[in-house]
């Protein structure tokens, strides 16, 4: 029988070679036709592409970086009523972190994705998704391609401004946290980054792929994507 989400023309589509890098550009625009392309799941050099722009982004906005987590941390603190000599060793510490922070980002972009891939592969498998985890991690990563573009125009953003105004560490980012005081609730935070026209775009490509790869009901695609969205957010965020 042939399955009602394969239509000739996708099947025709899913077996004209492409390389990465049209991958990467054609998701922002022909997502359906990517997602049938990687149905095999092969994630890793799309993956090796996000972690290449993110490094590069956080490198060249290591003056925007430093005075987000100065401003986070001032927040953390305010927020936690730490005792002076118990802040000052955590800034310490976080200081050394911060210098070897470039050499996280890909690890903790990877973590990110094989998460985010799990947290895609069990709740899709309750919803009735029928992924592997190495399809669900290719739609993570696929998916997170928006967010990537936005970290570059919240960088290419940050040569412009005053970074001395920070109040947390959503400060400078194109979401509702941007317009949220400092002393605010970080679940208040975490939320309000969702409302984010890049976040929005992903959670869309996330249901895309779903719907594709998953073979899920449009609805129950929808569904999948919030969810994962929200706990991407508790987790990460």
């Amino acid at each position: 029988m042939t399955d009602p989400l394969i239509t000739p023309t996708a099947t025709t589509r899913a077996t004209v070679k492409a390389s990465t890098w049209e991958d990467v550009l054609d998701i922002f625009y022909a997502p359906r036709e990517v997602f049938e392309r990687r149905r095999d799941g092969r994630y890793l050099l799309p993956m090796l592409v996000l972690c290449v722009v993110t490094v590069v982004v956080f490198f060249l906005s290591q003056q925007m970086n430093e005075a987000l987590q100065d401003a986070e941390f001032a927040r953390v603190v305010r927020e936690n009523n730490m005792a002076p000599e118990a802040a000052k060793s955590a800034r310490e510490m976080g200081r050394k972190f911060g210098q070897l922070a470039i050499y996280f980002v890909p690890v903790l972009v990877a973590i990110g994705a094989w998460i985010g891939g799990l947290i895609l592969l069990v709740v899709g498998k309750m919803m009735g998704a029928m992924l592997t985890y190495a399809q669900a991690v290719t739609i993570a990563v696929l998916a997170s391609m928006p967010e990537m573009l936005g970290r570059i125009l919240v960088g290419v953003q940050s040569l412009f401004l005053d970074t001395s105004t920070a109040a947390h560490r959503y400060s400078y980012s194109i979401s509702a946290s941007r317009f949220v005081p400092g002393d605010a609730n970080n679940w208040l935070l975490k939320l309000g980054a969702l409302v984010d026209p890049f976040v929005i775009w992903g959670i869309v490509l996330t249901g895309v792929g779903a719907y594709v790869i998953g073979r899920m009901e449009k609805e129950k695609a929808a569904v999948l994507a919030i969810v994962t969205a929200l706990a991407g957010a508790a987790l990460f965020r």
